[in-house]
């Protein structure tokens, strides 16, 4: 056992024998014959325990009890005394003494009440150290939330604010007294969107929190939250979109110029050819062709418009629970001519019980003739044979679209507006494709190589 015991009696042989009995604890023990020379070594040495003789030359020991504790907090004293009183016994109970005890006392009995003074003193100082490390961890703990460059909140049970750190302190201007212990549930929204955070001078700012509910052993639920300034952001986020929105009508316009102006330039060099024919007195049966010609340009650019209009301004959403298995039967009933034409073999595979999936069926059927079109154009040359299917997902649903043609490069980008692999092609197509499928919340890919190509759909199903 470790520590120091200070012995205060001015009987010399008396106080060897208790300082010999006592060291056989494995303590150091040092000893005063007065009360001055007690006070002179407890001022240049911090004791566990005091043995104190009631009366000293000096004066009554009793009066060690207050200046001891003093200069070594976690002293414990016990009194030795050849004459109990009750007074003495008040006296030492007043003045917190360990433990009072009379002459002779026997070793086992002295041995014993000093080993549990000794495990006071080192419980007091094991709580003292404790009490020390709790605050210098608050204080490292307030330190960390005072300085951090981001917005600290607590909220308790009731969603009173009980944290507000000085970064809320000096954006918003409301100093921690003025907001602890009001209403918090309106500054904290929801984890991970925007919330307004006012502010005391006007206005507000923009901030994103990221929050976590503590249970207490009460059950209570407590809010801790940590929020980031996203004003600048957002405002530059809109400045962004507003900016791609530019460049996204900027290339759509010039690609839509650039589609219009080929049938615009046949359609024109046509006509040119029909009036010197007619002003040559042509015979009027020959200009009958040039007419079709120019009649197939005027469609051609009538439906670059439609899909044109179709990618730029798509029409809302109307949402319904859509059997899969009829959906894919009604396209290619729709396509069985052309496929035929073509020399292409259409198979439905939707298996029983697939559910339905929830969306736009007659969006839902464009996409799909947009998509069953590419491939039969894909196949006209040798034919080929066209797959559609279906299959549940978790709670979703994968509609696959795949032919056997020549396929193109995975690397392409298919999906981007008038970009095409076709001679005659608007380049919108796909584009209207994956417009449809994102509104609807769902997700399109594709996979090509030479002899295989599939796109497959993956839209929510409607449970």
């Amino acid at each position: 056992m470790s520590g120091s015991v200070l012995i205060v009696d001015d009987d010399e042989a008396l106080s060897e024998n208790l300082a010999e009995i006592v060291g056989a604890l494995g303590v150091r023990t040092m000893v005063a014959r007065d009360r001055e020379s007690a006070l002179a070594l407890a001022a240049a040495h911090d004791f566990d325990v005091a043995l104190i003789d009631v009366r000293l030359p000096d004066g009554d020991g009793m009066s060690l009890l207050g200046p001891l504790r003093a200069r070594s907090p976690y002293l414990q004293s016990v009194m030795v005394t050849g004459n109990a009183s009750v007074e003495g016994a008040i006296a030492a109970v007043r003045g917190a003494a360990f433990a009072y005890v009379l002459k002779p006392v026997s070793p086992q009995d002295l041995l014993d009440t000093t080993r549990r003074a000794l495990e006071q003193a080192a419980l007091y100082r094991e709580r003292e150290r404790l009490r020390g490390q709790l605050e210098r961890s608050e204080e490292r703990h307030r330190e960390l939330v005072e300085s951090v460059p981001a917005f600290v909140l607590a909220l308790d049970e009731a969603g009173r604010i009980t944290t507000w750190n000085r970064e809320l302190e000096r954006v918003t201007g409301y100093t921690r007294a003025e907001k602890l212990g009001t209403d918090g549930h309106a500054l904290v929204g929801p984890d991970g969107r925007p919330s307004d955070l006012p502010l005391k001078a006007g206005g507000k700012r923009k901030v994103r929190w990221r929050r976590s509910e503590v249970k207490g052993r009460d059950e209570k639920i407590t809010i801790n939250a940590v929020g980031a300034d996203v004003t600048e952001e957002d405002e530059i986020l809109r400045r962004m979109l507003r900016s791609e929105r530019l460049a996204a009508v900027g290339t759509m316009a010039a690609g839509l110029a650039h589609e219009v102006r080929n049938p615009l330039n046949s359609a024109s060099l046509q006509l040119t050819v029909l009036e010197r024919r007619l002003e040559r007195g042509g015979d009027p049966a020959g200009a009958l062709p040039i007419a079709r010609v120019i009649k197939g340009e005027i469609d051609r650019l009538d439906r670059l418009v439609r899909e044109f209009l179709a990618f730029a301004r798509p029409h809302p959403l109307e949402p319904k629970p859509v059997p899969v298995g009829e959906l894919l039967a009604g396209v290619a009933g729709l396509i069985a001519p052309e496929a035929e034409a073509a020399r292409v073999v259409i198979a439905v595979d939707v298996p029983a019980g697939t559910l339905p999936v929830l969306g736009d069926s007659e969006r839902l059927r464009q996409v799909l003739l947009n998509l069953t079109r590419n491939a039969i154009e894909a196949m006209t040359e040798r034919g080929g044979r066209l797959r559609l299917g279906a299959r549940a997902a978790g709670g979703e649903i994968e509609i696959a679209v795949e032919d056997d043609g020549p396929g193109f490069g995975e690397e392409l980008p298919v999906f981007d507006a008038f970009f095409t692999t076709k001679s005659h092609g608007t380049g919108l197509g796909l584009a209207i494709v994956h417009r449809i499928v994102t509104d609807h919340g769902g997700t399109i890919r594709v996979e090509s190589h030479p002899g295989r190509t599939c796109f497959t759909l993956v839209l929510p199903a409607a449970t």
